[in-house]
């Protein structure tokens, strides 16, 4: 309590002398997460506290689109403003139906990074049908085979224990993300019935087009959201080169940013930069969290961003900024 006291404090005192730099805000889901029968740790807010947000961002920085960011690291402006980029991960459907009528409202620029197969064969994405299984367990702890010790899920709350098995398994990486899975299932004593595999979380490719007619960026998250690090040099251009085609060739629109699938330090590497570059973006994202205050090549590919989650108020986003600077 104490602490965080002491940091609401630094907050207020150093906000007013936030300096220049491009501050990129990440979400994910728009939503209830206590309605959710999957990961409620994508949940970045509620419709309600995401207009307030956009409001916030329009009264405090210049909100510009990727093209324009793009535009001034070609030109290796220098960041004289505080500028800030709206960024959204995986495509969920209620980065339509909630997100998309409040940016249009107030005419605020943002970009959609998608993960194609999810538009192509609707279906549960990994990280949701781990959740669902953690939520559905018949045990009180995990431990796969590969584990050195097992993950207690017998007490805390539903975002903890799904943080705690997911922050696990995201290290794994001698095993595809399928037999995991498998192990996880058996380990729970559940399998996701049809009606659950049925509901459909993703945008399809109608809703991501009328996105970006209306002026919204649309950005590859690869084909299947495979963490990129975990996968050959010949895999990772699949992914990434891929899905980038696959983009143009439904919205007849060039695609020229990517955002790395979780993003983290560990989920790429120097070699997955490269061909993001090769394959013809132009820029493109890790979830790093920072603050770019210049442009050069060495940033160009692992952009960081802010971490936007906990349906967090406009102050707490203030603290986040602030923390992160």
């Amino acid at each position: 309590m104490i602490k965080k006291t002491i940091h609401n404090i630094y907050s207020k005192v150093t906000w007013p002398f936030l300096a220049n730099g491009v501050y990129c805000f990440n979400y994910h889901r728009i939503g209830d997460k206590d309605t959710s029968l999957f990961d409620p740790n994508v949940f970045s807010c509620t419709a309600e506290q995401f207009e307030k947000h956009i409001i916030f961002y329009n009264q405090t920085f210049t909100v510009i689109s990727i093209e324009q960011l793009i535009e001034k690291i070609e030109s290796n402006q220098v960041i004289d403003k505080k500028y800030a980029v709206i960024t959204f991960d995986d495509g969920y459907v209620d980065n339509y139906t909630a997100a998309f009528p409040i940016l249009k409202k107030y005419h605020t620029p943002a970009a959609f990074y998608i993960a194609t197969d999810y538009l192509d064969e609707p279906h549960i994405p990994w990280w949701d049908e781990i959740a669902w299984l953690i939520r559905n367990s018949q045990v009180n702890s995990i431990q796969l085979t590969s584990w050195q010790e097992p993950v207690d899920i017998s007490s805390g709350t539903i975002v903890d224990k799904v943080r705690a098995v997911l922050r696990v398994i995201k290290q794994e990486n001698d095993r595809t993300m399928e037999d995991k899975i498998a192990e996880l299932a058996k380990i729970c004593q559940c399998n996701m019935p049809l009606e659950v595999r049925s509901i459909p979380l993703f945008m399809n490719w109608q809703q991501a087009k009328e996105m970006s007619d209306n002026g919204m960026h649309i950005g590859s998250h690869t084909l299947s959201h495979s963490i990129l690090s975990h996968l050959s040099p010949d895999a990772q251009r699949e992914e990434i080169s891929l899905s980038k085609t696959k983009i143009e060739s439904f919205l007849d629109k060039e695609v020229s940013s990517i955002a790395y699938p979780v993003g983290g330090k560990s989920a790429f590497t120097q070699v997955t930069q490269q061909l993001a570059c090769k394959a013809g973006y132009k820029l493109a994202f890790s979830f790093i969290p920072g603050v770019i205050y210049s442009f050069n090549e060495s940033n160009r590919y692992q952009l960081m961003r802010l971490p936007v989650d906990g349906d967090c108020t406009v102050n707490q986003l203030k603290n986040i900024i602030v923390r992160n600077k």
